[in-house]
């Protein structure tokens, strides 16, 4: 009950809003679709979306035993695994050359996988290296970019940019614990989630545009 008491008041809250954010606007961009891999690429994106802010609301915003808390804790972080993985599919399959995106959907998509056994059988693993895993999948597509950047305008090469510095910033200083500011209203883990939120946002953008 301790540990609980000192759950800042904003846990949880960011993703809580996004989730609910997500499903007004994941349906418009899956009916904007023209055809069956921009359904597919579209579907596939908005429910890891779905999954990831709901998992992780469900966690964060609610008091839960020791035994529901561990459950839903590895939920929270296969959203994670999930949303990266799920981000990536339309650029894979509406971007990229078609070899050069099934190479790329099928790097990222294994390693969410391995990301998500990590969870289900070693779920206490050190909280840098899980941040640096998922670091790591982001990086994974480094050597894709030139591909994709012919392809976005300037505007959507910006928001792909900022919205990847933001999730890596966000990763380090969830892994590292820091920055530490208000403890009982607004720690490092709500940074963590504010910086995931705004970088969700400015990748959906440019996903919506690519449809």
């Amino acid at each position: 009950m301790k540990e609980l008491l000192k759950k800042p008041f904003l846990r949880g809250a960011f993703h809580q809003a996004m989730f609910f954010i997500a499903i007004g606007a994941c349906a418009p961009l899956i009916v904007k679709s023209n055809n069956s891999s921009e359904y597919i690429a579209t579907s596939i994106y908005s429910c890891a979306v779905m999954m990831m802010f709901g998992f992780s609301a469900l966690y964060h915003r609610f008091n839960w035993n020791q035994i529901e808390k561990r459950q839903f804790r590895k939920l929270d972080h296969i959203g994670i695994f999930l949303m990266i993985a799920g981000t990536f599919t339309p650029f894979c399959l509406l971007v990229l050359p078609w070899s050069s995106g099934l190479i790329l959907l099928i790097l990222i998509w294994s390693i969410a996988l391995f990301g998500i056994l990590q969870v289900l059988f070693i779920p206490d693993l050190n909280r840098i290296l899980r941040a640096l895993i998922y670091i790591g999948m982001g990086l994974i597509a480094l050597p894709y970019m030139s591909e994709m950047f012919t392809v976005f305008s300037t505007a959507n090469t910006v928001l792909i940019i900022i919205g990847s510095f933001l999730y890596v910033i966000g990763a380090i200083g969830y892994g590292l614990k820091i920055p530490k500011l208000s403890p009982r209203f607004f720690g490092y883990h709500e940074v963590f989630h504010s910086l995931v939120s705004i970088a969700a946002i400015l990748h959906f953008i440019v996903i919506y545009s690519i449809i």
